[in-house]
C-alpha cells in the first residue's frame, strides 16, 4: 500500500556555501556521516548535498503523515556501487514511522538535476502482508 508520495524542487542557492562546510552546525544536524563522506569524494560535492537535501524533503513530505517534524539527519540518502541513490530512516523519525505507520517498507526516490535546480520525488510505501 502507498503511505505517500513527496516531491521537492530545490534551487541550489537555497544552500549557502559556508552551510556545507565540515563544522558548520546544519551541515553536521543535516548530512549523516556517511552522506559527508561520500560528498567528500565527489567533484560535485556541493550539488550532491543539494539533492540529498532535496530528496529528504520530499522523502519528509511523503511520511509526514506520521506526524514527526522534519529532522534531515534522520533520513540518509546513500548511493549503491552504481550510483542509485538509496534512502533509509534512523532515529525519532524511524521509531515514528514503525510505530504508527509500518514496520515493513519500502522508499523509493529519484533525483533530476536540471541549470540550477534539482528535482527529487519519492514514494513510500508498505511491504505486502506487514
Amino acid at each position: 500500500m502507498i503511505v505517500g508520495i513527496g516531491t521537492d524542487l530545490f534551487r541550489y542557492s537555497r544552500l549557502a556555501p559556508e552551510s556545507l562546510e565540515p563544522n558548520d552546525p546544519f551541515f553536521r544536524r543535516a548530512f549523516t556521516s556517511a552522506e559527508q563522506l561520500q560528498a567528500s569524494e565527489r567533484s560535485t560535492r556541493f550539488e550532491y548535498l543539494a539533492a540529498r537535501f532535496s530528496a529528504k524533503e520530499a522523502i519528509y513530505k511523503a511520511i509526514s503523515i506520521c506526524g514527526e517534524e522534519f529532522h534531515p539527519g534522520d533520513i540518509e540518502i546513500i548511493d549503491d556501487e552504481d550510483g542509485q541513490p538509496h534512502a533509509r530512516l534512523s532515529g525519532k523519525t524511524k521509531r515514528r514511522f514503525e510505530r504508527f505507520i509500518a514496520s515493513s517498507y519500502s522508499i523509493h526516490i529519484s533525483l533530476s538535476h536540471e541549470d540550477d535546480h534539482v528535482l527529487a520525488f519519492a514514494l513510500v510505501h508498505t511491504q505486502e502482508g506487514a
